[in-house]
């Protein structure tokens, strides 16, 4: 029988209003099961599939916790042979609702087969639209869009079933992605992996490497890491994501992969990685992988390192001049500690052609740098600040008089009277055309054309001058 038949539309129509009734009075479970013997024979006619959709959507929303995977899976099997509904809203919200119950059946949902099923150039363009919320303290908060969230979801999958058709299929699907989404800062490392998948060497690293120059987390450093064949490159980059690790919790698998390295090599730190990683797991009461007892039997007698920030510091170079090869050195001299005007710690350095203050919890090494001190530093510019990517110390020292670390000597500063300058193009100002005003001074005092104020300012090592306050202004 035609299912989109007159007489068959008519047949089905009493059941199809009956579970449109239940589901007004919440009752999703009669209004699913009223309809499941036409789900199953596959007799939706092509008119009634939307409002037989949302039947289907809404007993998974809010039935997901009683049902099973493979509960979860036929029922969505249902939906997937409805040809009428994509794009629409309603699909886009059984796309949402499948990316929720991923999360929950993980390894055992097939979200990679879901989604080409489903078709993921039937994305919407609201679908690419992240959104803004607000916590019940007041903060907000920004949510990724769906596409965002499907991406996660898919490379999480990938990770363990990276054929070369699933890659290849869903390339250009994340490719859209980072085209519509450029504030993501996890597609460009999706992407870099994908390339990997496909065999596509060079590529990756190329991305990985550009992705290094902007955005260079620990997690980065340790997947490309990951792709390299070479050992004691590989140790380096390793030893490079452990200089910038956040929490323990995250960097198990880390600490295997470089114990496993250390084995024949350095023992010690290999014993101390495998230490770590106990350590983390059980005060977390979480699963210990059966490689970590292998570790530890080939281990069994030799003490843990107590020098490993030392030996990961010591590693590091090889992966930052492998990374960052096409980029220069330049040397700086330490010149001050000093605390911004929202109290944090930074450090000076400065060079005949620029001025750098850097954040010393990115820097810890600044830390305890003597004035003087000369260090080796790569950077790069962001939202047009340098940033330093490296820093190493040379060994070399310079003598500058007169000057103390942490010190604003009063013959530095000064205060003076003068009017305020506006330039053609940029948010900071100048006083009396000679007096620097950063952008945040000008901005937090609202400096206009021609105002005169009365500033704090000090002097740099180049002879210039910097505001560094306004006492006062008309």
């Amino acid at each position: 029988m035609d299912i989109n038949s007159e007489e068959h539309r008519l047949a089905i129509a009493p059941d199809i209003a009956k579970a449109y009734q239940l589901g007004r009075e919440q009752k999703y479970i009669d209004a699913y099961n009223v309809l499941l013997p036409h789900f199953e024979a596959k007799e939706i006619p092509s008119c009634f599939e939307e409002p037989c959709g949302w039947t289907i959507y809404r007993y998974l929303k809010y039935n997901e916790s009683k049902l099973s995977s493979r509960e979860i899976r036929k029922i969505l099997a249902f939906y997937l042979t409805f040809a009428t509904c994509k794009p629409s809203t309603f699909h886009s919200c059984i796309m949402m609702q499948a990316t929720n119950l991923e999360k929950k059946h993980e390894n055992e949902f097939k979200f990679i087969e879901f989604c080409l099923m489903w078709k993921l150039d039937s994305l919407r363009t609201d679908d690419f639209l992240s959104a803004k919320g607000t916590t019940g303290n007041g903060k907000t908060i920004e949510y990724q869009s769906l596409a965002e969230n499907v991406a996660t979801r898919l490379y999480k999958e990938l990770k363990s079933r990276h054929t070369e058709e699933f890659v290849n299929e869903l390339f250009p699907f994340f490719l859209t992605v980072k085209e519509k989404c450029p504030d993501n800062r996890f597609i460009d490392m999706y992407i870099a992996q994908l390339f990997y998948w496909q065999g596509k060497i060079e590529e990756s690293l190329s991305a990985y490497k550009a992705i290094l120059r902007n955005s260079p987390e620990w997690y980065i450093w340790k997947s490309m890491g990951d792709i390299i064949d070479d050992n004691e490159l590989r140790i380096s980059f390793y030893c490079k994501a452990l200089t910038m690790m956040g929490k323990d919790e995250f960097i198990g698998d880390l600490r295997l992969k470089l114990a496993t390295l250390l084995l024949d090599s350095n023992k010690e730190q290999a014993a101390y990685e495998v230490e770590q990683y106990m350590k983390t797991y059980k005060e977390n009461n979480w699963n210990i992988s059966g490689d970590v007892y292998l570790l530890q039997g080939k281990l069994q007698g030799v003490m843990p390192s107590s020098q490993s920030k030392a030996f990961y510091r010591g590693n590091i170079e090889a992966a930052e001049n492998y990374a960052y090869s096409d980029i220069p050195t330049g040397e700086f001299v330490f010149f001050e500690l000093f605390k911004n005007q929202e109290g944090k710690e930074r450090a000076k350095l400065t060079n005949t052609k620029k001025h750098l203050d850097i954040r010393i919890p990115v820097t810890p090494l600044l830390r305890k740098a003597t004035l003087g001190e000369v260090f080796s530093i790569r950077l790069t510019k962001k939202n047009e600040r340098l940033v330093p990517l490296t820093i190493h110390k040379t060994g070399k020292s310079l003598e500058l008089k007169g000057k103390k670390v942490g010190s604003q000597d009063s013959s530095e500063i000064k205060t003076i009277t003068g009017i305020v300058s506006l330039p053609a193009k940029g948010d900071f100002c100048f006083i009396d055309h000679t007096y620097y005003v950063p952008a945040k001074i000008r901005e937090t005092n609202k400096l206009q054309e021609g105002q005169k104020v009365t500033a704090k300012v000090k002097q740099l090592p180049d002879g210039k001058w910097r505001v560094i306050s306004i006492i006062g202004g008309k």
